[in-house]
C-alpha cells in the first residue's frame, strides 16, 4: 500500500516550516496508528507520503483483508485528525491510497547504520502506480481488482476500469473508491 498526502506543497507554502512539521507530524502518527492496528509494517516514508506493507506475518489472504482495512482505518482517522485541526488548516487534508497484492522481495535494506524493513519489485512499484492514479481519477483509493478477489470479495464488475500502468507492457483491473465500504461484502469478510 502506498499513501500520499495531497496538496502538501499548498500546505507548505502558507505556513512556517515548524507549523508544517507539526501537521505532518500529527498525520504519519494518525497513519501509523492505523497501519498497527490493522496489522501492517510501515516501512518508509518520502516526504508527504509512506510505503505500507501487509501480510509479512500469516496467510495471505488475511494480509489482502488487512490492507483494505487499513485503507478503511486510514481513511477514518483522517476525518478525525481533520477535525482536530481544523483551525489549523484552510481546507482538509486529502490523500491517495493505491493497493496492489502479489509477492515482492522483502528484507531489511538502506544505508548500514539505518537499514529498514522494507520492500522492492513489480508488485511494489504498481502499488505505487495506483497511488498515482487515485488523482488522476479523483478518488480516495485504487485498488487492484486482484487484491480484492485475493481478500475473498468479488469486485464489482460494472464499477471496474482496465488501467494500463506505466513501465508495464500489461494492463491490470482496479477499482476507484471513495470508501473501501463501496467493496460488496468488506464488512461480512
Amino acid at each position: 500500500m502506498f499513501v500520499d498526502l495531497r496538496g502538501s506543497t499548498r500546505l507548505s507554502e502558507s505556513r512556517m516550516p515548524y507549523d508544517v512539521i507539526f501537521i505532518l507530524n500529527q498525520f504519519f502518527a494518525e497513519l501509523a496508528e492505523a497501519l498497527s492496528s490493522t496489522r501492517g509494517h510501515y516501512a518508509h516514508f518520502a516526504g508527504d507520503g509512506l510505503l505500507a506493507l501487509y501480510g509479512l506475518n500469516g496467510e495471505f489472504k488475511q494480509g489482502c483483508r488487512d490492507a483494505l482495512l487499513g485503507a478503511a482505518t486510514i481513511l477514518d482517522r483522517l476525518v478525525v485528525l481533520n477535525k482536530r485541526l481544523e483551525d489549523e488548516l484552510d481546507e482538509p487534508l486529502r490523500i491517495g491510497i493505491g493497493i496492489h497484492a502479489g509477492e515482492a522481495i522483502v528484507g531489511t535494506m538502506g544505508p548500514p547504520n539505518s537499514p529498514t524493513l522494507s520492500a522492492i519489485g513489480d508488485n511494489i512499484n504498481i502499488a505505487a502506480r495506483l497511488e498515482a492514479m487515485a488523482k488522476e481519477f479523483e478518488c480516495n483509493i485504487i485498488v487492484s481488482s486482484e487484491t480484492v478477489k485475493l481478500a475473498g470479495l468479488e469486485p464489482d464488475p460494472i464499477t471496474e476500469r482496465t488501467v494500463d500502468i506505466r513501465g508495464r507492457e500489461d494492463a491490470i483491473t482496479v477499482l476507484a473508491l471513495n470508501s473501501i465500504n463501496e467493496i460488496s461484502g468488506f464488512h461480512e469478510a
